[in-house]
């Protein structure tokens, strides 16, 4: 019997030996994929390093940017607004005061442009709007005012002193 318990010994040895390498081969390839996990998720984090370092770039650009803008504008405006007369009545003209007085800040700036000669679209390029929105405050200045022309709405202004009557 020894005889024949000999050859089922190897063998099982040799199935053995074989399920551990086996098993040895699975454990190094799990081995290789976490290593390669590693490096991807590495590889992620400096990107995304990157990706914050580009928007905070971009932040920074952009706030100097809006910056600049709004100096401009406001330069702009406090250039617009003091060209307005401070004292309106000095005409006598009570109810065109009235009239200057119940239009909004933008709608009084797109009046002294329109009298000042500017067409819709230097205003719209001057206050960095759109044409349309200059043409929407055109309208309600000219219902504000019942004129009903680009003429009226500067002599409204010459009127009012808003402008001077330079010839």
């Amino acid at each position: 019997m020894k005889k024949n318990d000999q050859p089922t010994a190897v063998t099982g040895s040799k199935t053995r030996i074989e399920q551990a390498e086996s098993r040895t081969e699975q454990a190094e390839t799990r081995t290789e994929q976490a290593k390669s996990r590693t490096e991807s998720a590495e590889t992620r984090t400096e990107q995304a390093e990157i990706r914050t370092e580009q928007a905070e770039t971009r932040t920074e650009q952009a706030e100097a940017t809006l910056q600049r803008v709004v100096h401009s504008e406001v330069g702009l405006r406090q250039g617009i607004l003091t060209r307005l007369p401070n004292k309106l009545a000095l005409n006598g003209i009570a109810d065109q005061k009235n009239a200057l007085e119940q239009l909004t800040s933008r709608q009084r700036e797109i009046l002294l442009l329109i009298a000042e000669g500017q067409n819709t679209k230097q205003i719209a390029e001057i206050l960095k709007v759109s044409p349309k929105t200059i043409e929407y405050h055109r309208m309600k200045l000219m219902d504000c005012l019942n004129v009903h022309d680009i003429p009226g709405l500067v002599r409204f202004a010459l009127q009012v002193g808003l402008i001077s009557n330079e010839g």
